[in-house]
């Protein structure tokens, strides 16, 4: 329905959405995109004359939207329709934020037929639009949005400039192609304000130059979640959680990390990888839900040529990017203690006595999360590692990428994690 799609062409959105909410282009145009909708679903089940009544009906509204805008009162008639509530949608209520943010609280929200909702302002030295969309698997079904900045005053694009976000710039706008919508937010307010943006403040964690030690307190109150949580644990979970601590954790993530079928045989256990994640699921969610997001750290080892190159800052910035996702389907491990996450973050290699080396930086993250099990009550390393287990297919949006942190005296690049689950929703 090419025809249908050419009628509710986003730059007529964006006028119609300029125009304001109680602009009659703004209700011509919602209604031509109601119409286009229609005629997609319509075609799609393969209804081809009602297919094409829709699109001549999304072909009428979206002229009477052009009438309407060089004459408000302009008399036109235009097919009418049921109209989509976008309250009654996460990515409309979402769009509203987006409005708010940009200080255009009155900014009509327009749906559109790919399933986004759009919504656009123009102030003075502050114009833009954003489109939210709603959400997918991949990011815990957060929606996400588009943003394009077609004018902004030096202080304000000195603030997107500044801030952790990437960006591209097309035709004197700047661009950002997909961010969580949460964050979108956070972007829209610092090119309001003038201000650089700092999307992890809002998850408790800082651009501290170092971090330290977990107090001696605090990891005594570890073993005290730990011992009520194996309380209620069967024999099998809390088997199954010792021995993947003790020796078994390569194997079962291995199998996992390779999408092997959950009857075959873990190596070594004896038992299919099904029966294993079963119990450690069932284990893992026995756990408290705490008052406050743990802050939790993981070593990471980036690939041995980076390390050997030097490049380890390079290639965490080339795959780590503010606003997007990180996904692991695994079961991780990590730990309170970011002294002791560091230990598991390498930036020394080594071939032979004469061909050796060190890079500059070593990788940890930095992780908020209401989930996972303190597990040293059934661990054979007790609360040594002042470990917290995480469920497979754990799943996080990137805040925040520190440079040159100190932990247990070296430097480390401190990837900074949400998880989904705790991120807010709209």
């Amino acid at each position: 329905m090419r025809a249908a799609t050419r009628a509710v062409s986003p730059q007529l959105g964006r006028d119609a959405a300029a125009a304001g909410e109680d602009h009659p282009a703004s209700a011509a145009y919602a209604q031509a995109e109601e119409w286009a909708h229609r005629a997609h679903e319509a075609a799609q089940a393969g209804d081809d004359e009602s297919a094409r009544e829709y699109a001549a009906n999304a072909q009428e509204c979206a002229q009477a939207s052009r009438a309407l805008l060089a004459n408000r009162d302009a008399d036109v008639e235009y097919p009418g329709g049921e109209k989509t509530d976008v309250t009654a949608l996460e990515e409309g209520r979402a769009a509203h934020a987006l409005a708010d943010a940009a200080d255009a609280g009155h900014a009509p929200v327009v749906p559109r037929s790919d399933g986004g909702c759009t919504v656009a302002w123009d102030q003075d030295g502050f114009a833009g639009a954003a489109t939210v969309y709603p959400g997918d698997a991949d990011d815990g079904g957060h929606p996400h949005a588009g943003l394009v900045f077609t004018n902004l005053d030096e202080d304000r694009y000195q603030a997107l400039a500044n801030s952790p976000w990437p960006y591209r710039t097309e035709g004197g706008a700047v661009v950002y192609d997909r961010v969580p919508a949460h964050q979108a937010e956070q972007i829209i307010a610092a090119a309001r304000s003038g201000e650089p943006g700092k999307p992890w403040r809002r998850h408790g964690l800082t651009a501290a130059v170092s971090r330290t030690a977990l107090p001696d307190d605090e990891a005594e109150e570890l073993e005290d979640e730990s011992y009520s949580w194996s309380q209620e644990l069967t024999d099998e979970e809390e088997s199954y959680v010792n021995e993947f601590t003790a020796e078994h954790f390569e194997e079962i993530n291995s199998h996992l990390y390779n999408g092997k079928s959950p009857d075959e045989i873990v190596d070594g256990m004896g038992v299919p990888l099904g029966e294993v994640c079963t119990h450690l699921d069932s284990a893992i969610d026995r756990a408290p839900e705490p008052d406050q997001p743990h802050i939790i750290y993981r070593g990471y080892k980036p690939p041995r040529e980076v390390i050997k190159s030097d490049r380890v800052l390079e290639w965490v910035k080339d795959n780590f990017k503010v606003g997007g996702v990180y996904r692991d389907d695994s079961y991780m491990s990590f730990s309170h203690c970011p002294e002791y996450a560091a230990s598991f973050s390498p930036n020394k290699w080594f071939d032979s006595k004469t061909d050796k080396g060190e890079a500059s930086h070593g990788v940890v993250f930095e992780a908020v999360t209401s989930r996972g099990a303190a597990v040293a009550a059934v661990s054979q390393y007790d609360n040594e590692e002042r470990e917290r287990l995480l469920k497979r297919g754990s799943t996080f949006h990137v805040v925040g990428i520190q440079e040159n942190v100190r932990i247990a005296g070296a430097n480390k690049v401190v990837i900074q994690l949400a998880d989904v689950t705790d991120v807010p929703r709209f």
